[in-house]
């Protein structure tokens, strides 16, 4: 999440923006602001609402960073669906036309997106909220009046259900109810996921009308259709709403909480947003609480999980921010794989460097031994095939002597029987007795199997005409035995 988001809800009758930040307590509002505005219609509205929020984000675009943006509720269109794959990226690309039949509008005339819960029965199951192209459109135009360009246009009802999880509501089913001035916005949870959406089409400002009468009246209406509503939910879920919570601008009125508990037959309370979390809103006027709810649901938006999130800037209306964002991450990407490489060869190079080196300077070392053993010669070739040559010279001259080849000294003797003895044996030559015809071996082994297969290698051998096992016995030593071998030379 980026160090600081803000949420802007444009209301009606009110602009409520709010900053949050993450510090290392959690999430905390660090600013806030609500700007009444008039609930007329037409140009004057617009520019009211364009200078608000001039005044609201003085740098523009600059100031806008990390903007989320919802959409009224009224405005969206909310159905379950099943969706056919489990993977999200397909289901993208296959949503609108399973979600086309079941809207008012052509395709090509809305943008979807969809919400799944992480953990459910049926993966597949989805909440796809659609919004008419032009909604998107006269939003953003707006925001461009204001030098603003949000990151995402977000639904409503999905603020409000990101504010609930972070302020902990839980429970097999709790309803949340958003009393605007234009509609009453209603979602479910059950556990931690969003069960269900929809948009009340009871004008706010009708709750606080007077005579007492209307208002009455108002309620009842309110009332009837949150139980029509909760109905067709419990049966469908088979599981009975345990509180209903309420919160928006009107969520204070006087009285109000007593006259739904009634209606309704369920508890009813205004939302405590400072119950689970103190100190979110420490900065906040407890009066600002709750007609804020939606921005501040909307500036959860990055904190949300992939699969929970609903972004409305899709095809035409992307965000060119968001798409910047990408640019720079595949640029940096893109410079690090270069950087990579580059350290790579440069590795590479002082690699082969360093191995050149160390050969220049064993060829320098051998050039000097050579010397020092030859110090006659006056052209040097190759060192190391000039001192085989002249080691095999002096071989040949000592043979022709009747030298080594002839009688065989006791080095060579030695080592003759150190490659017939296995390097699995454990065997040791303690005397070595030698005379023109007959030599005897003495020494040790570690039990009389390899005793016996020493015998076998040297009664092969070509060396020796005869061999003879003089001595084999156990040594006073644990696991020794003493063996003495006489054999006689070939002729």
């Amino acid at each position: 999440m980026s160090a600081k988001t803000w949420g802007l809800d444009i209301g009606s009758t009110g602009i409520k923006a709010v900053e949050l930040a993450r510090t290392w307590q959690g999430y905390r509002v660090t600013n806030y602001v609500f700007r009444p505005v008039s609930a007329a219609e037409g140009e004057q509205s617009r520019a009211k609402k364009v200078q608000e929020l001039r005044e609201i984000f003085p740098k523009g675009e600059k100031g806008g960073r990390g903007l989320i943006v919802p959409i009224p509720s009224q405005r969206t269109i909310v159905h379950r669906v099943s969706l056919p794959f489990e993977d999200r990226k397909k289901n993208q690309q296959v949503v609108k036309y399973e979600v086309e039949p079941l809207l008012p509008f052509p395709i090509d005339q809305v943008i979807v997106d969809f919400y799944t819960p992480q953990r459910s029965q049926n993966g597949k199951r989805a909440l796809v909220f659609a919004v008419r192209k032009e909604e998107v459109s006269e939003q953003l135009s707006l925001m461009r009046e204001a030098g603003l360009d949000p990151e995402s246009l977000v639904s409503e009802a999905m603020a409000l259900f990101w504010l609930a999880k972070q302020l902990g509501l839980k429970g097999s089913a709790n309803v949340l109810l958003d009393l605007g001035h234009e509609k009453t916005t209603m979602i479910v949870l059950r556990g931690e996921a969003l069960s269900l959406a929809r948009s009340i089409p009871t004008a706010g400002w009708a709750l606080s009308r007077s005579p007492e009468q209307t208002s009455a009246a108002a309620l009842s209406r309110l009332a009837d259709e949150v139980l029509r509503t909760l109905i067709i939910y419990e049966s469908d879920q088979q599981s009975p709403v345990e509180n209903i919570f309420l919160t928006g601008g009107l969520a204070s009125l006087g009285g109000l909480e007593r006259i739904l508990c009634e209606l309704l037959k369920r508890p009813v309370a205004v939302l405590d947003m400072e119950r689970n979390r103190p100190s979110l809103l420490r900065d906040v006027p407890k009066d600002y609480h709750n007609t804020c709810a939606v921005a501040l649901g909307a500036a959860f938006w990055e904190s949300a999980r992939e699969t929970e999130r609903i972004n409305f800037r899709q095809e035409e209306f992307a965000s060119q921010k968001k798409a910047q964002k990408i640019k720079t991450r595949m640029t940096l990407f893109l410079s690090y794989v270069i950087i990579l490489a580059l350290l790579g060869v440069a590795t590479l190079a002082t690699n082969l460097y360093l191995k050149e080196k160390r050969y220049k300077d064993l060829k320098a070392e051998i050039r000097k031994e050579f010397l020092q053993a030859q110090p006659g010669v006056k052209k040097i070739v190759s060192e190391v095939q000039q001192m085989k040559n002249l080691v095999g010279e002096e071989k040949a001259r000592v043979d022709a002597l009747g030298g080594l080849a002839s009688a065989r000294s006791p080095l060579e003797i030695l080592r003759e029987l150190s490659l017939m003895i296995d390097p699995a044996w454990k065997v040791r030559i303690t005397e070595l007795v030698m005379d023109p015809e007959v030599v005897e071996v003495s020494g040790e082994a570690d039990s009389f199997d390899t005793v016996n297969r020493l015998k076998s290698k040297l009664d092969g051998s070509q060396l020796y005409r005869e061999v003879q096992l003089k001595t084999a016995r156990a040594s006073s030593l644990e696991n020794v035995i003493e063996f003495k071998f006489q054999m006689k030379r070939g002729i």
